[in-house]
């Protein structure tokens, strides 16, 4: 969330135009919590809720077969992320991004431009 909170769980009614959803917490059972998707800094799809802290991502797109434009996203919080859009459109309230590495915990993600400062395109 643009406020740093995190929430991990599962959502089965995310829709980009639609202004919020639920999400059911990772730990299993609990009532799904209600997220506006402005407030949201980004939604992460990962492989697994735990993932690894000591992992160094890799930031270069040499070597790497990923379709879509090569791009770095730099967030208002100084977040830096590596990796290619095919949707992003600066008059759209988000867009999906696909990680450059393969091995990072990130699958997709989907972005709320309002909490992007920076958006470079690479050849």
């Amino acid at each position: 969330m643009k406020d740093k909170t995190l929430y991990k769980g599962v959502t089965q009614d995310f829709l980009p135009e639609k202004p919020s959803f639920h999400i059911l917490p990772a730990e299993g059972g609990g009532v799904p919590k209600k997220i506006n998707v402005e407030e949201m800094k980004a939604l992460f799809f990962v492989k697994d809720y735990i993932g690894n802290r000591d992992y160094v991502t890799v930031r270069e797109f040499e070597h790497q077969q990923k379709y879509g434009k090569k791009t770095v996203i730099t967030f208002k919080d100084g977040e830096i992320i590596w990796g290619t859009t095919q949707g992003y459109d600066k008059s759209r309230k988000g867009f999906f991004f696909y990680p450059i590495d393969i091995n990072d915990n990130n699958i997709r993600v989907y972005i709320v431009a309002s909490s992007v400062k920076k958006v470079e395109f690479f050849q």
